[in-house]
């Protein structure tokens, strides 16, 4: 045989030898044990592996199905506010008792806050509980007692600060809706004037040179004051320009088809405004029809503006428009609610840790919190700084910074009950599976211990979704419950735990009515 085919043999072979290790490498066994179980597979770089599974992370939620009598949240046309009876299954060792103070004459009114807890087992899952003393929970008893009140008027304020996860309404749209079937209020609340993302309560479009500026995120250097306001962002036209060059600037409201009918519905506008440096003129059309001028005066620090609008009694919304000429106030927020009732505001902060609060305007801030009657205050955050704290210390940290927060608002709204819904499980790739940050449990426990410290409520999203590893449950459910960025719930996600969350609250509000119902059996002759 001629040398001359020696090459060619070779060449041959040395392919034949690569196709049969990759083929051998393809078809290597999957199970563990095996000398190529240590092996990387192609599937893994893009499907990590979840240490919990859907299943698992399904019949936790299914678990929560809890005794106490449920409440339609659509259907508003239920008797839902006379006191249910006591249920059967409470024993009579944990039946509230009146204290002699009580019962020989002290005003009911000292007395209407607190409330018996003893049967909230027999009520909800413990893992869906509020956490706090009996402080905290007095304040509660306080929020009962104005949503207890016939006519709910003027409206009830409920202010849901948050991060990231309640962004587009999420979350809060759910707990409004709930709520106002149940102690009525129509309106999405406020709304930024220049909402960064869409959102699920209103539809938004403006023209003209509009900025907006925040407080949180990346800050703008150029601005030397602290006017944000209680939705610390505000929004205001371009007011470099010359007088001769400015030209009007509208805002836009439509409704959201895919919302909730009941954020359609309203007949007050309120405008959270900061610094007027002169009078501006703001027309208001409705509807494309009926317009409104009214004249903002010039203001050093805050003003609140409210309007009737009487058409909207008789007319479905279709549309509002703003429209400013010259003057450019700076704008917190625009609300819209009705006389009467409850209203759930979503107060979204991309990026936000939860500590500017007392960086705001202290006398701004006041006055805007003041303006409206609020009777409660939920703070969701605690996600963003997972990422970057790494020890039990600067958890601490974290955890003293946000105390300050709950002071303030303690002290510019004494006796409101503040609940503070902590994070939710995160995850990151470890290897071939996404596993909950390992700092996790150390910012929840420090923000807890925080929180029950200063008399405020705890409300644990981690431990209702599962806790560790329930993230990447909820990413591959079907559907999904959680986003792929393993951080952000999806809408599904995100109705689930506000659903959770008024489990919650009506299991304390039926605890609190039952109380109140005995106390007057008491005292009936």
């Amino acid at each position: 045989m001629s040398n001359s085919l020696h090459p060619v043999r070779k060449t041959i072979i040395f392919f034949v030898a690569v196709w049969m290790g990759i083929f051998a490498f393809m078809a290597r066994p999957h199970s563990h044990g095996n000398i190529f179980s240590d092996w990387p597979r192609w599937t893994e770089s893009v499907q990590p592996v979840a240490t919990m599974s859907p299943i698992e992370a399904r019949m936790i939620l299914e678990g929560y199905s809890a005794p106490m009598r449920e409440i339609d949240p659509v259907d508003s046309t239920a008797d839902l506010l006379s006191p249910p009876p006591i249920p059967a299954t409470v024993a009579s060792s944990q039946r509230p008792e009146l204290s002699t103070a009580y019962s020989t004459g002290m005003e009911p009114e000292k007395r209407v806050s607190e409330y018996d807890r003893g049967a909230i087992d027999t009520f909800l899952h413990k893992d869906l509980q509020l956490v706090g003393n009996s402080q905290a929970f007095d304040a509660l008893g306080n929020f009962f007692a104005a949503l207890n009140a016939a006519k709910r008027k003027p409206a009830i304020h409920v202010l849901h600060y948050g991060d990231s996860q309640i962004e587009g309404d999420r979350i809060t749209g759910h707990l409004r809706n709930a709520w106002q079937s149940i102690w009525g209020g129509s309106g999405p609340g406020f709304l930024s004037p220049l909402s960064p993302v869409p959102s699920m309560a209103m539809r938004q479009s403006w023209s003209g040179d509009w900025r907006r500026y925040a407080l949180f995120g990346k800050r703008d250097t150029t601005i030397q004051h602290d006017r944000f306001g209680l939705m610390a962002a505000y929004a205001q036209p371009d007011n470099v320009r010359s007088d001769s060059m400015k030209t009007a600037a509208t805002l836009r409201f439509e409704p959201q088809p895919r919302g909730y009918k009941r954020n359609r519905a309203f007949n007050q506008l309120h405008l959270a405004l900061g610094k007027v440096i002169e009078p501006t003129t703001m027309q208001l059309t409705i509807n494309e029809s009926e317009t409104i001028s009214v004249i903002i005066n010039p203001d050093t620090l805050a003003q609140h503006l409210s309007l009737r609008l009487d058409a909207l009694d008789s007319m479905a919304f279709e549309s509002l428009e703003l429209q400013f000429d010259k003057g450019y106030p700076e704008i917190n927020g625009i609300g819209m609610w009705a006389d009467s009732g409850i209203v759930v505001h979503n107060l979204a902060m991309r990026g936000s840790s939860g500590t500017v609060f007392r960086q705001l305007d202290r006398k701004q801030f006041s006055r805007q919190l003041g303006a409206i009657r609020t009777e409660l205050i939920m703070l969701q955050y605690g996600g963003n700084v997972v990422p970057y704290i790494t020890n039990t210390e600067a958890a601490q940290r974290y955890a003293d910074w946000f105390t300050s927060q709950i002071r303030l608002f303690q002290s510019l709204l004494p006796q409101k009950p503040i609940i503070v819904i902590g994070p939710s499980d995160m995850a990151q790739k470890a290897g071939v599976l996404m596993e909950t940050y390992p700092q996790l449990t150390l910012i929840r426990d420090a923000l807890k211990e925080a929180v029950l410290a200063n008399n405020a409520l705890y409300w644990d999203v981690f431990e209702v979704m599962g806790g560790e590893g329930s993230m990447a449950a909820w990413v591959k459910s079907d559907p999904p419950l959680a986003s792929s960025d393993h951080i952000h719930f999806t809408p599904a996600g995100a109705k689930q735990i506000a659903e959770l969350f008024r489990q919650s609250i009506q299991a304390e509000w039926t605890l609190w009515q039952n109380t109140q119902a005995e106390r007057t059996l008491v005292h009936e002759p």
